[in-house]
């Protein structure tokens, strides 16, 4: 009898024991948890903020707000609740997307930067014109990578054919792949603060006539080889340009040719 007593006795208590444990790990992991979501203030950005603009340009026109976020959501040595007066001279390296959390690591430096635009190492920044049409309806945007097609005719000399930049009526002629890929930072003109008034995304542009033959200045970081060809081209009112991205098939010199009239 008494054995049996001990060991009800027993279970009890290890019952009590493994409730208490589970109750424990219970609380303690709700307590990580809570800890991982108590809601901090964090800074974003209202719209796109191109690369290049100030800290002071941020803070002036009001182009973030404070927002709360789960503390475990953003990187605590970096995250901004505004935008403290040591950062007015340097500039963001990079674009900020609407609604990117801005990050202090983002600032850097404005002689990173030449006229208000961040420009890859090594690469010269040149601007082209480009229609609605030329430029993807409007699709393409800072940060874009675009490949550069350019049309030709051809001129007869006796026995031998040249290719000129530019198209001639429906004579015949080409359109052949320029540049295979290179990267857009910026569309439109200068303004203010080190950025650029970039035109609004309207994927309808294209609608109107006016708007689908109005230019649009598109400017690009290229090597100076690449420059000397874009600005030529560009010269001959000859460019078109095409979105692309990693896995897109582009190859300079593949394009297409109409010979049918050259004899």
């Amino acid at each position: 009898m008494t054995r049996r007593i001990l060991a009800i006795l027993f279970a009890l208590a290890l019952a009590v024991f493994g409730t208490a444990a589970v109750l424990l790990y219970v609380k303690s992991a709700d307590d990580r948890a809570v800890t991982g979501m108590e809601p901090v203030d964090v800074l974003v950005a209202k719209a796109r903020i191109p690369a290049g603009t100030t800290g002071e340009v941020i803070r002036s026109k009001e182009l973030a707000e404070t927002i709360k976020l789960p503390a475990r959501s953003v990187p605590a040595d970096e995250v901004l609740t505004r935008i403290p007066a040591e950062l007015d001279k340097l500039v963001i390296t990079s674009d900020l997307q609407p609604r990117q959390v801005v990050l202090k690591g983002m600032f850097s430096q404005q002689t990173r930067t030449a006229g208000g635009l961040a420009i890859p190492e090594g690469k010269i920044a040149i601007s082209v014109e480009a229609t609605m049409a030329a430029q993807v309806a409007g699709y393409v945007r800072p940060g874009s990578q675009v490949a550069v097609f350019a049309s030709y005719h051809f001129v007869a000399d006796g026995k031998n054919t040249t290719r000129v930049l530019g198209s001639s009526g429906e004579g015949p002629g080409g359109t052949s792949v320029l540049l295979s890929k290179v990267e857009v930072i910026a569309v439109g003109p200068y303004g203010e603060g080190a950025t650029t008034v970039t035109p609004p995304d309207n994927g309808n542009a294209g609608n109107n006539d006016t708007e689908a033959s109005a230019a649009v200045l598109v400017t690009v970081a290229v090597t100076t080889e690449e420059a000397a060809k874009l600005i030529h081209a560009a010269n001959a009112d000859a460019i078109y340009l095409a979105l692309v991205n990693d896995s897109s098939d582009v190859r300079v010199g593949a394009g297409f040719e109409n010979r049918s009239n050259t004899g």
